[in-house]
């Protein structure tokens, strides 16, 4: 499982090089302050649609990534668990 602390912008094309280890995992928990931002949004989508039979399940997500994820309608792509 990824433990990620800040998802955005500044972040996302260094998380991009290794998308193909990391999108080998159907889960992803964000740290207990962890940042989001549209940006990181787009990533997760796309880990998501990397997954081939299942949602890409979230765990511990920050309210504003989940705010994010309602106002683009993208619950159908995504598991949250708290």
């Amino acid at each position: 499982m990824n433990v990620l602390q800040k998802l955005t912008v500044k972040t996302v094309p260094k998380l991009w090089k290794e998308r193909e280890e990391l999108f080998m995992s159907d889960t992803v928990m964000f740290a207990q302050d962890a940042a989001v931002d549209s940006a990181g949004i787009a990533f997760l989508v796309q880990w998501a649609k990397s997954q081939k039979h299942s949602k890409l399940i979230i765990k511990n997500a920050p309210l504003n990534a989940l705010q994010l994820i309602k106002t683009f309608r993208l619950q159908d792509l995504f598991e949250v668990q708290k």
